[in-house]
């Protein structure tokens, strides 16, 4: 079996997630939003992407990746299909066995309130 291999630069989506299993293994996990052009004018949604990253490079995206982050992944694509809040079936684009590239800047924290 073929599988394509991708590399997309995005937004992290929502704070990275991370799992341990029994056996030892790790697995960092969070969505990308990669922007498109916008066509005539018309407003065009970001592709989402669930990225799935697995072992020792697992923990260091978790601790260096935040929601807003820019980053380029490189991995497996790969799609699941399932079924919907409201019973319809609908497909999930992943990048699989993901590796971070680029980790980007995490975004800007909040500056600190001026004192008077």
């Amino acid at each position: 079996m073929t599988w394509a291999m991708v590399t997309v630069c995005g937004y992290v989506a929502a704070k990275p997630t991370i799992r341990h299993f029994e056996r030892g293994t790790v697995l960092c996990s969070f969505p990308l939003y990669v922007s498109r052009r916008k066509t005539e004018g018309e407003e065009v949604p970001p592709l989402k992407f669930q990225v799935e990253i697995w072992g020792n490079q697992a923990e260091t995206a978790m601790n260096l990746l935040d929601k807003g982050a820019r980053t380029t992944v490189t991995g497996r694509l790969d799609e699941d299909h399932y079924t919907d809040k409201e019973g319809q079936p609908a497909t999930a684009l992943k990048i699989r066995f993901a590796e971070v590239l680029d980790y980007g800047v995490k975004p800007a924290e909040e500056p600190a309130p001026a004192s008077p």
